[in-house]
């Protein structure tokens, strides 16, 4: 009995965690809306300073400054604003109301915002969700309040007898370049915890408005069909910690501090988690280290001269395995744990989609198994030549055929029958002629004017793309070669790759080289059929749509393409190759 009580705890503290604490999600996508509010206030905390830029629509004015007089211009609200005492947001400490001491009013234009699903209907509830303000033109206010030393605020916005807002107020808000929030509505008094040590640590009493990314430490394993990556999100304060060193969350990331990060990350982290694939212990055959930040929809790379405190910044630790096919099984032995971080969220993501997990020290293995029954490979197999002959329509052959033979019958009947058996001399040679022409290698034969079969020529086109798409999922260069080497021609190997790459390798929001996806719609626009070097060639414009994925640090990110593009096609070798390829637009 007793085992069995200790085994159904054990069972229960592991998945206590995955379900009540925020899913580690492939991406992360706000539905709340607030971005499309009227009035929008951005928070920062900086400086021993509360800032807060307020967007306030004309038609909102009188709830924001009660004495205002009515009135329907913009300008004049924005000039009668001045001269008022009262503003409607206020901030608090335990001591009191705290008065700004200083405050900005004057007409700007909204900021552009992004919002997956402005004037479209909610996933969740099959309600409409609200479209962006058509007013462009706002009163933008800006206010500072001091707060030096002050740990405990609490943030006000006009408010009914009943304690709810009065006014819909989208806002946001970060310590530093730390998110606290992401967008949400202000819609009650919030109060907020500020933490002057570790901006990371800042956050709203509220939990269902702070951000969603606050874990400090986190593993994402992802099975792919040429490689296993494993991905190790961290805190620069863990990692010195882990390395008996020194944290100040405030200081500043210089080059020097960067390069000593990645050192140190690089060193620590190497074979600290070993890896087995199908029971066999494995070596990465590379790593790598980036720095990150936190933003509303998950992480983005630093960039190298940027500016950012380290309390702020995230290191982002990744190995590469190379793979044939997909294995099956992953082991990760994780075992990077501390005092404070006793459960480690964790996500599996393969071509199946995402799985989001946690180890502890009890459970500390990171498994995946192969329960994919339905999977197949990327497939960069080269295109082949359906035929090798072409054909002539027969409709003209069968004309051509008979007009001549119906010339060399008029002319027989103008000589002596001793004669005609060149007539039939004729038409044996002609009728001949044909099959002996198709029969010649293609260097030696003239080509014949025939119509471009469009149809095929576009089947043949998308296959192409497609298989390039497939090929580029090979993450060694050298293994990349001997794959595009199906699909594209010897002739200007190079520079055709190097054009290919600008498409089939963007780089996304996180740094990383995305993949394409969904070649769809490919639309010819012109077409011309010639000879280069005796091999039949096609060159084309056309374009197609796609969508560029990325999977990387936990998040998902896809965004849609249309490419639009000059290709030329070669028969060579009895297959189908790219002998030219040069992007004409990307949208």
């Amino acid at each position: 009995m007793d085992k069995f009580i200790t085994l159904i705890s054990i069972l229960t503290s592991l998945l206590i965690p995955i379900l009540i604490s925020p899913l580690t999600r492939a991406d992360f996508i706000s539905l709340t809306g607030a971005e499309t509010a009227p009035n929008i206030a951005e928070i920062e905390i900086l400086n021993n300073h509360l800032h807060i830029s307020l967007e306030i629509s004309a038609a909102d004015a009188g709830t924001f400054w009660p004495e205002l007089p009515s009135t329907k211009s913009i300008y004049e609200i924005a000039r009668l604003a001045q001269t008022q005492k009262e503003f409607a947001i206020e901030v608090y400490s335990p001591d009191g109301k705290i008065e700004p001491t200083t405050t900005s009013i004057r007409i700007a234009e909204r900021k552009p915002r992004n919002s997956p699903f402005a004037g479209k209907t909610d996933p969740r509830t099959g309600v409409r969700m609200p479209d962006f303000p058509s007013d462009k033109t706002i009163i933008l206010a800006n206010l500072e309040f001091p707060i030096k030393g002050l740990t405990n605020l609490e943030i006000r916005p006009p408010l009914d007898t009943d304690g709810t807002a009065s006014v819909t107020i989208g806002f946001t808000s970060q310590h530093g370049h730390t998110p606290v929030s992401s967008f949400h509505y202000l819609s009650q008094a919030e109060p907020l915890k500020i933490d002057w040590k570790d901006p990371w640590n800042t956050q709203f009493e509220n939990q269902n408005i702070n951000r969603h990314n606050r874990h400090p430490l986190r593993s994402f394993l992802y099975v792919e069909p040429r490689q296993i990556r494993h991905e190790i999100l961290l805190r620069p304060r863990d990692l010195l910690q882990w390395t008996d060193q020194s944290f100040n969350a405030w200081q500043p990331l210089t080059i020097k501090r960067r390069k000593q990060l990645q050192e140190t990350a690089e060193k620590f982290l190497l074979r600290k988690n070993p890896t087995t694939i199908d029971q066999t212990p494995v070596e990465p055959v590379s790593t790598e280290t980036v720095f990150l930040k936190a933003n509303n929809t998950g992480f983005t790379t630093v960039k190298e001269h940027e500016s950012i405190e380290m309390g702020s910044l995230l290191i982002g630790y990744r190995e590469k395995y190379p793979i044939k096919e997909l294995p099956q099984s992953v082991t990760i032995d994780w075992k990077l744990f501390t005092e404070s971080i006793n459960s480690v969220p964790t996500l599996i993501q393969d071509p199946a989609g995402p799985f989001p997990t946690h180890v502890m020290p009890d459970f500390p293995d990171i498994q995946w198994r192969n329960y994919l029954y339905d999977y197949r490979a990327p497939n960069s197999d080269p295109v082949p030549v359906e035929s090798t002959i072409a054909a002539i329509p027969m409709a003209v052959l069968f004309s051509f055929c008979f007009a001549v033979f119906f010339i060399l019958t008029l002319r027989s009947k103008r000589v002596e029958t001793k004669n005609k058996h060149p007539i039939l001399f004729y038409s044996i040679v002609i009728i001949c002629a044909v099959p002996i022409y198709y029969a010649l290698p293609s260097e030696l034969r003239i080509p014949l004017p025939g119509t471009i079969n469009k149809k095929e020529l576009k089947e043949i086109t998308e296959t192409l793309l497609v298989r390039l798409s497939a090929a580029y999922e090979e993450p060694q260069s050298e293994e990349l070669k001997v794959q595009l080497a199906n699909l594209v021609s010897r002739e200007r190997f190079s520079y055709t790759v190097q054009n290919l790459s600008q498409i089939y390798q963007p780089l996304t929001s996180s740094g990383n080289k995305g993949s394409i996806r969904s070649i769809r719609d490919l639309e010819i626009e012109h077409a011309d059929q010639t000879v280069v070097n005796g091999n039949k060639t096609f060159r084309i414009v056309g374009k197609w749509h796609s969508y560029i994925e990325d999977y990387s640090w936990g998040q998902m990110e896809q965004l849609p393409r249309e490419t639009r593009a000059s290709i030329e096609i070669t028969q060579s070798d009895n297959y189908w190759k790219i002998s030219a390829f040069t992007p004409l637009s990307i949208r």
